[in-house]
C-alpha cells in the first residue's frame, strides 16, 4: 500500500512532463493581426553638396555626419566623379547654371537626385533606396476556424508571402507557439508575453534567423495588411493633377460608367490581394487613381519586366540622338571588348534583342546577377540554341544586351541618359535603376518609379512620342515598336513588337487592339489606342502564377473595360 501511495503521485508527475502543455493564457488574446518590421534598408549616404554653384569643382558626400571629398570632373555641362566600390556621380548642369539634376550610383543602384542652390552651393538629400527590403512589415493574423481551432496567416506589406509558404497548423504549448508550414526552407515560431501583451517572432530562412517584436493592431491600422481599412467608406474623387503636363477629369466626362467602381465594394476580398495601385486615363486625362495595402502616389514601385517596354522607347530616343543607330546593326559592334568568334553571334542584331530572338541559350537571371559581375558578358558567353531571329524565347539577358547599344550610341552614362532625355521632360524626378557590378544600367527590370509616372509612358505612346508639345520619341519609332515583328509565347501565339505585347481585349462589347507592358508580380501598362485609354496596375504577387495575372485581369475584364461607353 505504501508503494502504491508513492507510485500514483510519481506517475502524475511523469504524465505532467510527457503530455503537451496547454496554453498559459486565453487563446482569445491572440486573435487579431500582429505586425512589426522584419527587414529595413538604410541609405549609405545622407546628402551631397557641390560647390561653388556656378562651376562646381568639389563634391562633399555625407554618410551619418562623416564627409568624404571628391574632385568633380567637368565636360561641358556634365559633371561626374567616381569613388570606391562602384560609387559614381553623374549630373547635368543647365546652361544658365540655374538647375542641376543627377544620379548617384552606389550598391548597384542608380538613384535620381534633384539639387537646390543654397548659399552658393548645390545640395541634394539622398533618400534610402526603395527596394523590397525597405520598410518590410510582416503581419501575423490569428483567428479561429468554424471548429474553434486557432489558425494563422502570415503576410507582408510588400509582397504576397504565399510565394514563400503558408501556415498549415498552429501548435500552442505554454506561451510558445510553433507552426507547421508548407516550405521547410523557412521557419517561424512565436513567444507570447502575457504581461506586455506582445509577441516575439523568430523568423528563419537561408540567410539566418532574426527576432522581432510584434504589436497587435487596431481595426484602423489594417490598411497595410488589407487592401483597404475596413472602416473606410469609398467615395470617388477626381484625381489631382500630378504636374502641369497632365490633365484630369471625371469618369463621366470621358464616357466611363460608374459601374467601374463596383469592384471597390469588395475591396478586402481576394480580388485585390496585393494589388497596389490602379490608374486609368481616357482621352489624355487622368480619371481614376487608387492605391491599396497602404501604398500612395509618392511610393516608388518596381515595375519589373514592364521596364523592358520603356527600354524600347529609350532605343528610339537614342536613334534621335545618333542617326547611325539602326535595328539592323550588329549587337557586337557595341561590345568590341569581347573576343567572340561565333559567326551566329556576330549576326545578332538590335532587332533580335528587341524581339527576344537572339538565339542565345536562355540564362538563369538570378544566377547571372548573383554569381557574375558582367551580366552582358555572361549572356554572350552562353552557347547558341537557335539561329538569330528564328525563335522567340523570353530572355531578360537578351533584352539587356541593349544597354551597351544605347550607352555607346549616346555617349552618356545610361541612368543619366534616361533621366536627362526621357524622364525630366515628362516631369519625372524620382526613380531608381539597377546597375550591374560592371557599371552598366540594367534594362530588363528592377526599375522603380511612381505608378503615375509609369502611366505617363502610356500617354507618350498614345501621343505618338509627343509630350507637352515636344517630340520626345520619333513618331515612326512608336509605330515601328508597336507593330508585330514575331509571335510570342505568352499568351500563346500572340503578337510581339519591340519589347511590347500586342494583344486584343473586349472593350464595351467590341474587340480592340492593345499595346501592353507586363512585369512579374502584377505590373501592367495597358494601352488601347482606338479609344485613347490606358490602365496601369502595380502589385506584389511576385512569381505567383496564375494569381499575378488573374486577379488584376479579372478587375480589368469584369469591371473596367465593360464600363467604357462606346460612342
Amino acid at each position: 500500500m505504501i508503494k502504491k501511495c508513492y507510485i500514483i503521485p510519481l506517475l502524475a508527475v511523469l504524465f505532467s512532463f510527457c503530455s503537451p502543455k496547454k496554453a498559459q493564457f486565453e487563446t482569445n488574446e491572440l486573435i487579431g493581426v500582429w505586425s512589426g518590421i522584419l527587414f529595413q534598408t538604410e541609405s549609405t549616404y545622407d546628402s551631397l553638396i557641390l560647390l561653388p554653384a556656378n562651376a562646381p569643382i568639389e563634391a562633399r558626400l555625407y554618410s551619418k555626419g562623416k564627409k568624404t571629398v571628391h574632385h568633380i570632373n567637368r565636360k561641358g555641362t556634365n559633371l561626374s566623379f567616381k569613388g570606391p566600390s562602384g560609387l559614381r556621380f553623374d549630373a547635368l548642369l543647365s546652361n544658365d547654371s540655374k538647375a542641376l539634376h543627377g544620379v548617384l550610383t552606389h550598391d548597384l543602384w542608380a538613384q535620381s537626385l534633384d539639387f537646390e542652390n543654397t548659399d552658393d552651393h548645390w545640395v541634394a538629400k539622398i533618400h534610402k533606396p526603395e527596394i523590397i527590403d525597405t520598410d518590410y512589415l510582416v503581419y501575423l493574423e490569428f483567428y479561429k476556424d468554424s471548429a474553434g481551432t486557432v489558425q494563422a496567416n502570415i503576410q507582408s506589406n510588400k509582397e504576397n508571402r504565399k510565394l514563400h509558404f503558408a501556415i498549415d497548423e498552429v501548435l500552442i504549448e505554454g506561451n510558445h507557439i510553433d507552426f507547421k508550414i508548407t516550405n521547410d526552407r523557412f521557419g517561424i515560431s512565436v513567444v507570447y508575453d502575457t504581461e506586455k501583451r506582445n509577441i516575439s517572432l523568430t523568423y528563419g530562412n537561408a540567410g539566418g534567423q532574426r527576432e522581432i517584436q510584434l504589436k497587435k493592431l487596431n481595426d484602423d491600422q489594417l490598411e497595410g495588411y488589407l487592401p483597404r481599412s475596413p472602416k473606410e467608406k469609398y467615395l470617388y474623387n477626381i484625381p489631382e493633377a500630378p504636374d502641369s503636363t497632365m490633365q484630369t477629369a471625371s469618369l463621366e466626362e470621358v464616357g466611363i460608367d460608374k459601374s467601374l467602381l463596383d469592384f471597390l465594394g469588395q475591396a478586402n476580398s481576394k480580388n485585390l490581394e496585393h494589388i497596389h495601385s490602379i490608374l486609368i486615363t481616357k482621352d489624355g486625362k487622368l480619371v481614376f487613381e487608387e492605391y491599396f495595402h497602404g501604398y500612395d502616389r509618392e511610393y516608388l514601385h518596381d515595375v519589373r519586366s514592364a521596364f523592358k517596354s520603356i527600354a524600347s522607347l529609350a532605343v528610339g530616343k537614342a536613334m534621335m540622338k545618333n542617326d547611325g543607330l539602326h535595328v539592323e546593326n550588329a549587337i557586337l559592334d557595341y561590345y568590341p571588348e569581347y573576343d567572340i568568334h561565333d559567326v551566329r553571334k556576330k549576326n545578332i542584331t538590335v532587332h533580335h534583342s528587341l524581339t527576344m530572338s537572339t538565339g542565345i541559350q536562355l540564362e538563369d537571371e538570378d544566377k547571372m546577377q548573383w554569381e557574375h559581375e558582367d551580366w552582358v558578358g555572361h549572356k554572350l558567353d552562353l552557347p547558341m540554341a537557335h539561329e538569330p531571329g528564328q525563335v522567340y524565347e523570353y530572355s531578360s539577358g537578351g533584352s539587356n544586351l541593349l544597354t551597351g547599344v544605347i550607352q555607346k550610341s549616346v555617349g552618356t552614362y545610361l541612368p543619366l541618359f534616361f533621366y536627362e532625355e526621357l524622364l525630366l521632360p515628362m516631369e519625372i524626378h524620382d526613380f531608381q535603376m539597377l546597375t550591374s557590378p560592371h557599371g552598366r544600367g540594367y534594362l530588363a527590370g528592377s526599375f522603380y518609379m511612381r505608378p503615375i509616372d509609369f502611366t505617363k509612358f502610356g500617354l507618350l505612346v498614345l501621343n505618338k512620342g509627343t509630350w507637352n508639345g515636344e517630340q520626345l520619341i520619333g513618331e515612326s519609332w512608336i509605330e515601328k515598336s508597336t507593330t508585330p515583328h514575331i509571335k510570342g509565347s505568352w499568351p500563346k501565339n500572340s503578337d510581339y513588337g519591340y519589347l511590347w505585347r500586342l494583344l486584343e481585349r473586349e472593350v464595351g462589347g467590341k474587340q480592340m487592339k492593345t499595346v501592353e507592358a507586363w512585369g512579374n508580380g502584377g505590373q501592367f501598362l495597358i494601352i488601347i489606342p482606338e479609344i485613347e485609354m490606358t490602365i496601369t496596375m502595380t502589385g506584389g504577387n511576385y512569381n505567383l502564377f496564375p494569381d499575378m495575372e488573374d486577379r488584376p485581369f479579372s478587375i480589368l475584364n469584369e469591371y473596367i473595360l465593360p464600363a467604357v461607353q462606346m460612342k
